[in-house]
């Protein structure tokens, strides 16, 4: 997923070589669909996060990329990886951005679990 997001940024202007990375991915996945994510039934539905940043990620428009995943036990739930709609001045502010980030997505999951 990380790595489509990251070709799809060049949609527009696209090269012969993102089709080759594009292909390559594609075959990464053709591979991996035996690959499974077990969830087994518990009344304890403990969900843990953890998130990143990445200041400066990209030198041409100097944003920053936010990244969290979050786990149900031991498996992972759900998870993003994108480029940050603004430029950060510092790294502390890359970091605020994610924390804000996660944590509407924390509590939207929060009030998805709960309605489930």
């Amino acid at each position: 997923m990380f790595g489509m997001g990251l070709i799809s940024r060049y949609m527009k202007k696209s090269k012969s070589s993102h089709l080759k990375i594009a292909k390559r991915i594609l075959r990464f996945v053709k591979g991996t669909t035996s690959y499974e994510l077990f969830y087994s039934s518990s009344q304890n539905l403990e969900i843990t996060g953890y998130n990143d940043s990445d200041w400066v990620g990209n030198l041409k428009d100097r944003k920053g990329t936010t990244e969290f995943v979050f786990f149900m036990r031991e498996t992972t739930f759900t998870w993003t990886s994108k480029k940050q709609s603004i430029v950060a001045l510092s790294t502390c502010e890359a970091e605020y951005i994610v924390v804000a980030s996660c944590m509407c997505h924390a509590i939207w999951l929060k009030k998805l679990m709960e309605d489930l």
